[in-house]
Order: structure tokens, then sequence, then C-alpha cells
């Protein structure tokens, strides 16, 4: 299927991508090396969700790569950069799934939170922190455990909130 992005759908791609890096490069807080709050994760989902798993893998690339470009914040590593595009693009898989079947709206962010928080952002962004630190990698994944719990609980509630209050504004 030939199916071409639109200049809509590129600009709020861009405004999705952009608010990505500022609320992971400029208002994300580190609490120890491997352990950071932030929120640019958000926006990466919401493009996926509202504009389809292309557009939001390509957001997630563009925030990363910009946003190592602007601040580095840490060390650029392209596992780091794959699982951004993993954020984008998976929430759009889901949506696409789900689009002609009767499934909720909380089991799809369930769905996304699970797999871009529990399964990216747990084992692989910990896999590539353990190779940047040169730390046992179930070790980190101990310490980091609560960290992508949370992250995730708060996400979903976040996730959900925001994509029905747009999803009600754009029908």
């Amino acid at each position: 299927m030939n199916k071409k992005i639109s200049v809509d759908s590129l600009v709020k791609a861009a405004m999705l991508t952009a608010l990505s890096i500022i609320f992971s490069r400029f208002f994300g807080i580190f609490i120890t090396p491997t352990i950071k709050f932030s929120f640019g994760h958000l926006p990466l989902m919401l493009a996926g969700m509202l504009l389809g798993p292309i557009p939001g893998a390509l957001a997630g690339l563009a925030a990363d790569l910009i946003g190592v470009a602007i601040n580095a914040g840490g060390t650029p590593h392209f596992g780091f950069t794959f699982v951004s595009v993993l954020t984008g693009l998976i929430p759009g898989l889901i949506t696409e799934y789900c689009k002609d079947k009767n499934i909720s709206m909380k089991v799809q962010v369930g769905l996304m939170v699970f797999f871009v928080f529990y399964i990216c952002h747990m084992f692989l962004n910990t896999l590539w922190l353990s190779q940047l630190f040169n730390n046992p990698y179930k070790v980190m994944l101990a310490s980091r455990f609560v960290k992508v719990l949370v992250d995730g609980i708060i996400n979903y509630f976040l996730l959900y909130f925001i994509a029905t209050k747009l999803l009600d504004k754009l029908k």
C-alpha cells in the first residue's frame, strides 16, 4: 500500500517531535546516571496513535537525533535511537491493528504502555545503559525496575487522558 504522508501530518509530527525534545532534553530529571524521569515519550506515542506507525517512527527518529545534536544529556547510543523509533512505531501499529476491532481505548493504551515501557524501556534501554556504563545487566535491571514500573503507570493515565480528549476533538 502506497500511503503518502500529508503536509498536515508532517506539521503535527514536527510539533510532537519538538514537544518530545523539550520534555526529554530540557525538563527531564536525572535521579542517577541511569535513571531519568521525563515525559518526552508521550508526544512520540501520540504521534504514532494519531498519525500512524511511519510518522510516529519518524518522529521518534527525529526527536532522538535532533535532541542529541542540541543537548546530548548523556552519551549518544544508537540503541536509544532505536527505542525512540519504537516508541513512535508501536502505538501506531497497535492503533492500526485495533482500528476495525472493537477494542477499547483503555486496552489499546495498556498494550502501548506494556510494549513501549515494559519491553522497550525496561529491557532494551537497560541493555544499552549496561553497555555504556559497563555494569551487569541484571543488576541494572533490578535498579531500574521500580522507576520503569512507576513511569509506565503514570504514562498510562496521561496517555489515556490526552488521547481520549484529542480523539473527541478530532471527531
